[in-house]
């Protein structure tokens, strides 16, 4: 999954030279709380927030005086995990896309979100398990084993955080006939002794 798969491409944006009138009704308009600031070029040149328009009296300034640089921002073919951890860590709710130094999108949280949860399986439908297993075992060679036995398809699989010697798998699976049968084949298989 790369970014620029998800992202919006039609990005709403002010030139630096915009009246500061002009960027507030944007952004009224629109409901944003951040609006990025690019030239004609498409170079970008950062952003302005309505925090920041908080304390404007000369609203016919250009948007250029009071522009925050953009610290941050992802290319189209970085991947939408990479894009995630920069949202996360850096508590922002929109990241620019870039290419060669000029806006070609923005990717937002729910964007982000949606991608994930597709890679998932979150919304097709199926049989969510979480298994726990041992860390340096053959447990999930075994989960494996019994879903193939079971003529299960698996939409995906994702490890949690290993809390030392068990982590938890989740997996989600489709074309399962008989849960209970699956479940009791699953604990079987991995509480058995070696």
């Amino acid at each position: 999954m790369i970014v620029a798969e998800f992202m919006n491409r039609d990005a709403v944006t002010a030139l630096p030279t915009a009246h500061l009138s002009a960027v507030r009704d944007v952004m009224t308009e629109h409901g944003f709380g951040l609006l990025l600031v690019a030239d004609e070029e498409g170079t970008l040149r950062g952003f302005v927030t309505r925090a920041t328009l908080r304390g404007v009296t000369a609203w016919d300034d250009p948007v250029e005086k009071i522009v925050h640089s953009a610290r941050f921002a992802v290319e189209p073919l970085d991947t939408l995990e990479k894009a995630a951890l920069i949202l996360l860590d850096n508590r922002l709710s929109l990241l620019p896309v870039v290419e060669d130094g000029r806006l070609v999108g923005v990717l937002s949280q729910s964007e982000v979100l949606r991608g994930l949860s597709g890679a998932l399986g979150i919304g097709q439908g199926g049989t969510r398990l979480s298994v726990r297993i041992r860390s340096g075992s053959d447990d999930l060679y075994n989960v494996l084993s019994v879903l193939q036995e079971h003529n299960a398809t698996i939409l995906s699989l994702a490890q949690d955080v290993s809390d030392g010697e068990l982590s938890t798998v989740i997996l989600r699976v489709q074309n399962v006939e008989d849960r209970e049968a699956l479940r009791e084949a699953l604990e079987k298989r991995l509480t058995a002794v070696p």
